[in-house]
């Protein structure tokens, strides 16, 4: 049972969980479960609780279907790419398919548009090169029409990078080369939205009941704007992000703002005339 535990511990904990680990999770399961089944450790009545289990399991598998952000997730992931698949025993055609999927992704949405260069009206005559400088320039020609500039290619053929032989935290990896300025030819921004994207509900949901909370039977006249001010006030607070006094300070600023505009109201106005 302690695979089970430290998976769920994984996902109920806020910001620890990654949408990238969905998939290994629920293979890790599945092969622990078989194992259960296939052996004869475990009584006959225990090992009939583990089909049911993986048949459920099998059920969510499946749904993963509906998004292609966990397969895009794995393939963007700086110690998976595509070579988990291969260790997964995923069949070619899946993929092929997640490669696919994160290319419709790139392609369709995040990939920059070709700048074209200015046209210039001068018309040099190049020298025509015989001998050995033509076949250097043919051999350069064919070696770079092999190879491929698209930032997703090379994302593929690159290697993996791991920590210690452990797998690094794709998020952090990614926010270093951003900071180090390295987009990876705007492949950057895609991996940032695919990673942050909310593993479960369970961020959502605990948001929600802050919000229950926090509109009390007194409260529930409160607008919208001022809500969703007050929870984010609440959670910067929470996460201590608010210095000390900052609070304050802005009361006492509206308070003065107030003082002037009601002194204001009282005076007349006193008109002057040149004798």
């Amino acid at each position: 049972m302690n695979i089970f535990y430290e998976i769920t511990l994984q996902i109920s904990t806020p910001g620890l969980a990654r949408l990238s680990n969905i998939v290994i999770f629920i293979n890790q399961i599945t092969e622990h479960l078989s194992t259960a089944i296939s052996g004869t450790k475990y009584p006959p009545a225990l090992r009939n609780a583990c089909q049911v289990g993986l048949k459920l399991t099998n059920k969510y598998y499946s749904l993963m279907d509906m998004s292609p952000l966990y397969r895009i997730a794995i393939v963007l992931h700086p110690s998976f790419c595509n070579e988990y698949f291969k260790l997964a025993n995923w069949e070619p055609k899946w993929i092929s398919e997640a490669i696919r999927l994160t290319r419709e992704m790139w392609v369709s949405v995040y990939k920059p548009k070709p700048i074209t260069p200015p046209t210039s009206s001068a018309v040099v005559a190049n020298k025509p090169k015989t001998g050995m400088l033509a076949s250097l320039g043919s051999a350069a020609a064919a070696q770079g029409g092999h190879s491929s500039t698209d930032p997703l290619d090379m994302w593929l053929a690159g290697g993996l990078i791991l920590n210690n032989n452990e797998p690094v935290n794709p998020l952090k990896w990614w926010l270093q080369q951003k900071k180090s300025g390295n987009t990876h030819g705007g492949l950057l921004q895609m991996v940032l939205d695919v990673l942050s994207c909310p593993v479960t509900s369970v961020d959502v949901e605990r948001a929600f009941s802050f919000g229950c909370n926090y509109v009390s039977s007194k409260r529930h006249r409160l607008s919208a704007q001022s809500l969703s001010r007050g929870m984010a006030f609440a959670f910067y607070s929470k996460n201590g992000m608010i210095k000390e006094g900052v609070l304050v300070k802005w009361k006492d600023c509206i308070q003065t703002a107030k003082k002037g505009k009601s002194d204001g109201k009282g005076k007349r106005k006193v008109i002057v005339l040149d004798e």
